[in-house]
């Protein structure tokens, strides 16, 4: 196990109870001899991800979600994130503030584990343009005016086997084990247990007798084409296409990287 020396902490500047928790796990982690890196206005977490041993996230979902995909855009792709709950429904977060000092404790004394989460990655073929995109939670096409959109999805497996389907409603989302958790409670789709499955869930289908979600194998890719009506594609909660186009194609599959949570005594989520 490695030997813990140098910690990031990341805090959400909008919550009082993120900064002063932030500063007193600083003070915390200093006198136990680590080195700290706090991020404020000298950016020293941006600045010094490639000397960090873990990062502590002080925010919301949203916030571990950007902090998550930061690393991956840096390239920094095995930094481990402990997440601590403020105090609300976090979904992602798994230590309350209150035990945090006493796991922490524990985690210098190398009594923690590593747990590996799958992401997700959208290609995009828009008019002779190639862009890729990556999601540790979701993946969603989405509706951008009253009228419904329709997609033709093709699924493929690792035998090359595929099955093809109109799929007409509000949108689809596109899932990892990750977010199904938050997926399941907005969309009534259901909490993955594995990391080796993907969510498909059509919302608001307008064929009511048809499956409205399919769990598959992460080795299969999707393939959405024939885009109709006004849509948009939006990667962990942010909009990264504002218009899909009838032409365009997506292709979903899993990722070739991974994002790494730290645990210390806890259940998984």
């Amino acid at each position: 196990m490695k030997k813990i020396k140098r910690i990031g902490i990341v805090f959400d500047e909008a919550k009082t109870e993120a900064i002063k928790s932030a500063e007193a796990t600083k003070k915390l982690l200093e006198n136990k001899k680590c080195r700290v890196f706090i991020e404020n206005n000298a950016k020293e977490v941006s600045n010094n991800l490639d000397k960090l041993d873990f990062i502590i996230t002080f925010g919301g979902d949203g916030f571990i979600l950007r902090w998550a995909n930061k690393v991956i855009q840096e390239k920094f792709y095995r930094i481990p994130f402990l997440r601590v709950n403020l105090g609300k429904q976090g979904m992602l977060a798994n230590i309350e503030r209150k035990e945090l000092f006493t796991k922490l404790s524990r985690a210098i004394d190398n009594n923690y584990i590593i747990m590996e989460r799958t992401r997700i990655q959208a290609e995009i073929m828009k008019r002779g343009n190639y862009k890729i995109f990556d999601a540790l939670n979701d993946i969603v096409i989405e509706r951008t005016q009253a009228k419904i959109i329709s997609l033709e999805t093709v699924i493929r497996d690792w035998q090359g086997d595929k099955v093809k389907f109109e799929a007409r409603g509000d949108g689809i989302i596109f899932s990892t084990r990750t977010g199904s958790t938050a997926y399941a409670e907005s969309a009534g789709g259901p909490t993955l247990l594995k990391e080796n499955k993907f969510i498909l869930r059509v919302v608001s289908p307008t064929d009511r007798e048809s499956l409205s979600y399919k769990i598959i194998s992460f080795y299969s890719i999707f393939e959405i084409t024939k885009i109709k009506g006004k849509a948009r594609l939006v990667i962990d909660g942010k909009e990264v296409i504002a218009e899909l186009k009838q032409n365009d194609l997506v292709k979903i599959s899993k990722s070739p990287i991974s994002t790494y949570f730290m645990e210390i005594g806890d259940v998984e989520k």
